[in-house]
């Protein structure tokens, strides 16, 4: 292995060349290091880190340079002012690393079979560092003479003379782990699976090693191995909890989740910093300040229900998003890691990130996964660029993403006309040069199936285009302020359901309110399971109803099989209802079902829950049925209330109308008006109800009874309707002047 030589400290040579004192160092018999001259070599290293008084060191510098000058062959010597340097390096003494550097590589010229010359070595490379000038920084990369290459390449060197020495295997493999380019981790891994041949194959710091390396490379069931063994060894310690589960996620495995969040609490601080470094990828200001001011429970809880309310407004199981957010992780660390960590930002970036692990598309992958779409354009001085289109029921997201500086360091920009260039995109504003450029139109065509505002720029006339334009950098700067401050995971189904969801507030139990979830799903979009008698039809539903400050009040995730003689005929549906306890107040719900890959998302925002303890006039969800649609449920009260999820109902058939009425005072009156308007808003009460045009609702009183929810059923004719949408309306008002009204569309078919 070839070194770059550094000029030589004149401290222990004089002023002799580098080359002309390694002439007068004596042929001998190489010998390895012994135990006894490590172990002197460990206790000084343990004094050193004891000082913080640099004068005192320096003093015992001096009296080391005189004992070399007079055994320029002791690679003891050599050692120890190496280590000293390192110690009066780390206390601000910059230029010192380089003359740790010239003692190390003076002892592994005098003693190339010991380890421990070149672990200070690559200690040393570390503490130079790179220049500080981003342009020289990434031509030592790119050439492979950055630090951590040459580190590397030093920590590399004492596990191949000594492939059981301990410390330069770790320090192998957490230089290697921390490479952007040139990374060495074949020879860590190496070196490692070496070591698992030796006495130290069973030490905590080399199964720790070897774990993290082995999952890096894309090995995690060898990971597993080294991690489990380390498990065995101590099951509390909370850095082995972390990186354990790390693993287990990429497995899939699915209690890695509980193992992570027990790391998390007994995390001391070398294992924290690990879990605030995977969470600050993420978490906002406020939710990582919570983290910082919180131990052990309360740090468990904080964090447990920033994963939770995303796993429940998205509708996944409890620590799935956790999951998804470490393979986030590890996709992004092996595709979109930034080379640099000097920045430097052009005009056209408006998004300025602070982040130096990741590109900006990492940022965005990270919070919102893999995109529907991607798309590039290659042509001739055109700079790398993509666009990515994320599909979202709030409203879709596009980024653009251009690397000008740096081919590995792709930035957010608002326009798909800034990959063109600043000059280039400020020209194109005015519409004039749109439909000129023949690079504007193919750059259009490479994004034009992503939304409808590309087509309509290549279809806009000369001139014509300048309000699309600021259109579609509208559309890219709403698209960064949104997807660089949330996150995202929907479902995805294969296919699309052609499910109807109803959910109804209205129902209730002895524990109090109740939501009425109910599905119709048709034959067409079903696959049966064939079965003994018959056949099967699983349906998977998920419900979360979340308050509107957004904590989550009740959530439902269940899986029946329907059994039936025979499959559902394509025309015919497949009926189901679920009741789901809820209390009082106003909700957002959020609503999956599936049926083997297919599946359907929905949301209804709001939802009112009545109190049935008032105090003010509460009036449930209107429930519209049909007998003939089987889908009753028992109220409260012991009657029997029907709901279609189709709301769509056969003039033959009356609708089966059920409401509740609640929050008075048992004994007070109160008076109910229904009525019924066409597409055309005009009444067709009289038609439902008799009467002249006069009587233009029809109205009863009531008294609330004793059990504070009184229960209302109503059969309502539809014969004299003409096919068409309607709109029901109920309105409870009382003597007091309080009033509530529900409504409900429905349609009237033949």
């Amino acid at each position: 292995m070839t070194l770059p030589l550094r000029r030589l400290s004149l401290r222990c040579c004089c002023a002799t060349g580098f080359l002309l004192v390694l002439a007068t160092v004596p042929r001998r018999a190489l010998v390895a290091q012994s135990t006894a001259q490590r172990a002197e070599i460990a206790a000084f290293r343990d004094s050193l880190n004891g000082v913080r008084d640099s004068v005192a060191l320096k003093s015992l510098e001096k009296r080391l340079i005189k004992v070399a000058k007079t055994q320029r062959d002791s690679a003891m010597i050599h050692l120890r002012l190496g280590f000293l340097s390192l110690r009066l390096g780390e206390l601000g003494g910059h230029s010192h690393y380089d003359d740790a550097g010239s003692e190390f590589e003076w002892a592994t010229r005098t003693e190339p079979e010991w380890p421990l010359p070149w672990l200070g070595l690559g200690l040393a490379e570390l503490g130079v560092g790179d220049s500080q000038l981003s342009v020289v920084q990434g031509m030592q990369t790119m050439l492979g003479k950055d630090a951590l290459t040459r580190s590397a390449s030093a920590f590399a060197k004492s596990a191949e003379v000594d492939p059981a020495f301990l410390d330069g295997l770790v320090e192998l493999a957490n230089t290697a782990l921390k490479q952007r380019i040139n990374t060495r981790l074949d020879v860590a891994l190496a070196a490692l699976r070496r070591a698992g041949r030796t006495v130290v194959a069973r030490q905590p710091a080399i199964l720790l090693a070897r774990g993290r390396v082995e999952r890096d490379v894309g090995s995690p069931d060898s990971s597993l191995v080294a991690l489990e063994a380390l498990h065995a060894l101590n099951r509390n310690d909370p850095v082995t909890l972390i990186e354990l589960a790390k693993t287990r996620f990429l497995l899939g495995r699915s209690e890695a989740v509980e193992l992570w969040y027990r790391g998390l609490q007994l995390a001391d601080t070398p294992a924290l910093a690990l879990y605030r470094a995977d969470l600050a990828t993420l978490m906002p200001d406020s939710a990582l300040r919570a983290f910082d001011a919180a131990l052990g429970d309360a740090r468990v809880a904080v964090v447990r229900h920033f994963w939770e309310l995303r796993d429940r407004d998205e509708l996944h199981s409890a620590g799935e998003r956790l999951r998804e957010h470490y393979l986030r992780l590890d996709f992004v660390r092996h595709n979109f890691r930034l080379v640099s960590v000097n920045r430097q930002f052009d005009i056209v970036e408006r998004y300025r990130s602070n982040q130096v692990e990741y590109d900006d598309r990492g940022i965005i992958y990270l919070r919102h996964g893999a995109p529907d779409e991607r798309a590039s354009f290659n042509a001739l001085g055109i700079e790398p660029n993509e666009s990515w289109h994320y599909q979202r029921a709030e409203g879709d997201l596009i980024f653009h993403f251009v690397a000008r500086q740096d081919v590995q360091d792709y930035r957010l920009v608002e326009s798909v006309f800034d990959i063109l260039g600043f000059a280039t995109a400020v020209q194109m504003r005015n519409g004039d040069s749109l439909s000129a450029s023949a690079t504007a139109d193919a750059l259009l065509r490479s994004r034009e199936g992503m939304h409808p505002i590309y087509s309509r720029l290549l279809n806009a006339g000369r001139g014509g285009a300048a309000q699309l334009l600021t259109e579609e950098r509208a559309i890219g700067r709403r698209s960064i302020a949104t997807g660089t401050r949330s996150d995202s995971w929907p479902l995805r189904y294969g296919r699309a359901l052609a499910a109807k969801l109803d959910v109804l507030a209205v129902g209730s139990d002895a524990t109090g309110p109740q939501l009425q979830i109910a599905f119709a799903i048709p034959g067409n979009g079903l696959t049966p399971i064939p079965m003994h008698q018959g056949v099967a039809y699983v349906i998977r539903l998920r419900a979360t109803v979340m308050a509107l400050d957004g904590s989550v009040v009740a959530i439902l995730d269940s899986t029946r099989r329907f059994l039936a003689r025979g499959p559902v005929p394509a025309q015919q549906h497949l009926l189901g209802r679920q009741s789901l306890r809820v209390p009082p107040g106003r909700f957002t719900v959020r609503l999956a079902i599936e049926s083997d890959l297919s599946g359907l998302i929905t949301t209804r925002d709001t939802i009112r829950v009545a109190s049935p303890l008032g105090p003010d006039l509460g009036l449930s969800d209107l429930a519209l049925g049909a007998k003939t649609v089987n889908l009753p449920w028992r109220t409260a009260r012991g009657d029997t209330a029907w709901v279609n999820p189709l709301r769509s109902f056969k003039r033959s058939e009356p609708i089966q109308l059920y409401f509740e009425v609640s929050g008075l005072a048992p004994g007070t009156s109160y008076r109910v008006e229904m009525g019924v308007s066409n597409p055309k808003g005009s009444s067709v009460f009289t038609k439902l109800f008799g009467g002249g045009r006069a009587a233009i609702k029809l109205a009863f009183n009531e008294q609330q009874g004793p059990a504070g929810v009184d229960a209302l059923l109503r059969e309502v004719s539809l014969e004299k309707l003409s096919p068409a949408t309607y709109r029901l309306e109920v309105t409870v008002t009382t003597p007091a002047g309080a009033k509530a009204v529900r409504h409900r569309t429905f349609t009237v078919v033949n």
